[in-house]
C-alpha cells in the first residue's frame, strides 16, 4: 500500500467533478490529510480518514503519520489473504476484525517473517491508536463506528523483549572515518557521533548555528585552582529536531566537543565549501555540510553513507557488523555516560544524555541502564582518566586529512 501525507498544499476548486453539473465550488483551498491507498490506488477510507484527523489534531506528526500508514497497510494486506475476508473491503475487515485474528497475525509476524518483538509491538501500537482513538470512540453528532474494542484490554502482541543496545565504539567509529579519502565525509561523520543527532537532522544543522556555538569557545573560564584561564572544552549548538505534531521542528540544545567543531571550521573555510556556500544568502541559511553534489545531506544520504563506509570496513575486517546512523546516535551516549567531567555520577551523566539528544521521556533514555557499567571504561590504555572532549580532539588530531585547493569532494 502507498501513504500520502499533504499538509497545506493548495488544491484549485474549479475543475472539481462537484462542478460537473454547473459551477459549485471555486477557488483554492489549502487540504491537509494522508490517503491510504492500496495497489491498485483505491483509496481505503477509514484508515485515510483516521490518519487524516490525527495530523489535523496534532496527535500525529507527519512522518509518524507515514509510519502508521504503512503498518495499518501492512495489516490490512494480511487479513485480506484471510477465507473469511477475502471478498470483504478493507473498511469491512476493519469493523469486523477479531481480537484473535489480529493475535494470529502478531503470531505469524513472528513465526513465519521473523520479525523482532519490538517491530510488532510498533504495529500493535499503529493498530490499537486507530480502534481506541477513532473507530471505537463516539463524538458529539456520531455514534462510535465499531462498539466492540478489540483493544479493550490493551496491546494484544506479547511484551518485546529488552534488547542491548550495541552503539559504535569510539574504535568503530576511527574505521569508519578511515574508510573514506575525503575529509568533508570524515568530519561529518565524526559529527553525527560527537553530536547525537539523527539522521533526519543532519541536513539542517547550518553554518550559522556552528559560528554561533564557536563565539562560545572563545570564552574564558577561571578555576579555583588555576590561575590560568580555560577555553571551554565543549560548545552548546542549536539543532532543529524532529518534526512536532504540529509539523514544527522542536528545537534542542546539543552539547558538542570543541574539537570536532573546530575539525568542522577548517572544512568551512576550504574552496571546496565556500564554492557552495555562496549560493546562500546568510550562515543561517547555508548547510553545515554538502554532499558531493553540493547538496545538503538528507536522511537516505546519511544511510547510504554510513552503509559504504561500513561495508568496506567489514570487507577489511575492521568491524565485525554494518553501522547505523542511529548506532552512531547511542555511541555518543555512551561517550556521555563514560565522560566523568558531564556529571558526578552515572545518573547525572545520564540526564545530561536525555537533554542532549532530545528524549522526551525517561523511559526512552533508560535503555542504557541496562548497560553493564564495567562497559563504560574510564581509563585509557595507559592509565589516564579520558573524557568525551579528549578522546575527539585525539581523534582529530589522527584522522583530519588536508582539503586542497583542486580537491573537488
Amino acid at each position: 500500500m502507498k501513504v500520502v501525507v499533504t499538509r497545506d498544499r493548495l488544491v484549485e476548486l474549479q475543475g472539481s467533478l462537484v462542478n460537473e453539473d454547473g459551477p459549485l465550488v471555486d477557488g483554492q483551498v489549502a487540504v491537509t490529510g494522508v490517503g491510504l491507498f492500496d495497489s491498485e490506488e483505491r483509496l481505503v477510507p477509514l484508515a485515510s480518514e483516521y490518519l487524516s484527523y490525527a495530523i489535523r489534531h496534532k496527535k500525529l506528526a507527519d512522518t509518524s503519520a507515514q509510519t502508521y500508514g504503512q503498518n495499518i497497510g501492512y495489516s490490512l494486506d494480511w487479513f485480506k489473504t484471510q477465507p473469511n475476508f477475502a471478498s470483504a473491503s478493507y473498511d469491512e475487515i476493519l469493523l469486523a476484525v477479531t481480537k484473535n485474528t489480529i493475535g494470529r497475525y502478531f503470531a505469524y509476524l513472528r513465526e513465519v517473517e521473523g520479525l523482532s518483538s519490538t517491530t510488532i509491538r510498533n504495529r500493535d501500537s499503529c493498530l490499537m491508536a486507530l480502534y481506541s482513538d477513532f473507530l471505537c470512540v463516539a463524538s458529539k453528532h456520531k455514534p462510535a463506528r465499531r462498539q466492540d474494542n478489540p483493544y479493550a484490554g490493551g496491546f494484544i502482541s506479547p511484551t518485546p523483549k529488552r534488547e542491548l543496545v550495541i552503539p559504535c565504539s569510539l574504535q568503530d567509529l576511527k574505521h569508519l572515518i578511515k574508510s573514506t579519502p575525503y575529509e568533508r565525509e570524515r568530519a561529518v561523520i565524526q559529527f553525527i557521533f560527537d553530536s547525537g543527532l539523527r539522521r533526519s537532522e543532519v541536513g539542517r544543522v547550518t553554518l550559522g548555528a556552528v559560528n554561533h556555538a564557536l563565539n562560545f569557545a572563545r570564552s574564558q573560564f577561571y578555576s579555583d585552582d588555576i590561575e590560568e584561564a580555560l577555553p571551554p572544552e565543549y560548545c552548546p549548538l542549536t539543532i532543529d529536531g524532529s518534526k512536532g505534531p504540529g509539523g514544527e521542528y522542536k528545537p534542542r540544545i546539543s552539547i558538542v566537543s570543541r574539537a570536532t567543531l573546530e575539525r568542522i571550521r577548517a572544512y568551512h573555510s576550504t574552496p571546496l565549501y565556500r564554492k557552495y556556500a555562496r549560493q546562500y544568502e546568510s550562515p543561517e541559511h547555508t548547510p553545515c555540510f554538502f554532499n558531493a553534489d553540493g547538496k545538503p545531506y538528507n536522511a537516505d544520504a546519511v544511510s547510504k553513507l554510513l552503509e559504504r563506509l561500513s561495508e568496506r570496513a567489514v570487507k577489511k575486517k575492521l568491524i565485525d557488523r554494518s553501522i547505523s546512523p542511529h548506532k552512531l546516535r547511542h555511541g555518543n551516549a555512551y561517550a556521555i555516560l563514560s565522560s566523568p567531567d558531564l556529571g558526578k555520577d552515572y545518573l547525572g551523566r545520564l540526564a545530561v544524555a536525555q537533554r542532549h539528544l532530545g528524549h522526551s521521556r525517561d523511559k526512552i533514555t533508560e535503555i542504557y541502564t541496562q548497560i553493564p557499567h564495567e562497559i563504560f571504561s574510564l581509563l585509557s590504555p595507559d592509565g589516564e582518566v579520558t573524557t568525551r572532549a579528549k578522546n575527539m580532539q585525539d581523534l582529530s588530531a589522527e584522522t583530519t586529512l588536508k582539503i586542497r585547493l583542486g580537491d573537488m569532494k
